[in-house]
């Protein structure tokens, strides 16, 4: 059985090779495959584009190795603003801001909490977690990590 620590590791080994071919490639630069001495034929053309269908469902990849590895930037309960927003800290949680949730999700025999990835949104009417809808905001404990 692979111990936790080196799978960790395993992870982070498999985003640099990720960050390598997505630099090669050109595909986060230009969300498109960049091929310079690519001279255009039927196979050529064929092979750019599902190197561009694979680079886009790698990226997704590529972020979740980036989140488990990277550091934690603010932890604590989130809170509203008198702006009517949440706050976590010092950082405002608009719409669109990744954050994780700490909480039990029920899945384990045991009562569990673990931490949940999902973002800030608003569906004109209010804001939720992306991860669970279910989840009040006001008060959940949360985190941001420097990921992205």
């Amino acid at each position: 059985m692979i111990m936790y620590e080196e799978w960790l590791k395993s992870v982070e080994a498999l985003q640099r090779q990720i960050d390598d071919f997505f630099y090669l490639t050109g595909y986060l630069d230009f969300e498109q495959v960049q091929i310079p001495d690519l001279v255009p034929t039927a196979e050529t053309l064929y092979v750019q584009e599902q190197l561009e269908k694979y680079c886009h469902e790698l990226e997704e990849a590529f972020y979740q190795a980036k989140r488990l590895s990277a550091k934690v930037m603010v932890t604590g309960k989130i809170r509203r603003g008198e702006n009517g927003r949440f706050w976590l800290e010092n950082e405002e949680l608009a719409v669109g801001r990744s954050i994780e949730l700490l909480y039990d999700d029920g899945r384990n025999v045991e009562p569990i909490e673990s931490w949940h990835a999902g973002h800030i949104a608003h569906n004109g009417a209010r804001y939720y977690f992306t991860g669970n809808r279910n989840i009040e905001l006001e008060g959940a404990y949360a985190r941001i990590k420097h990921h992205l």
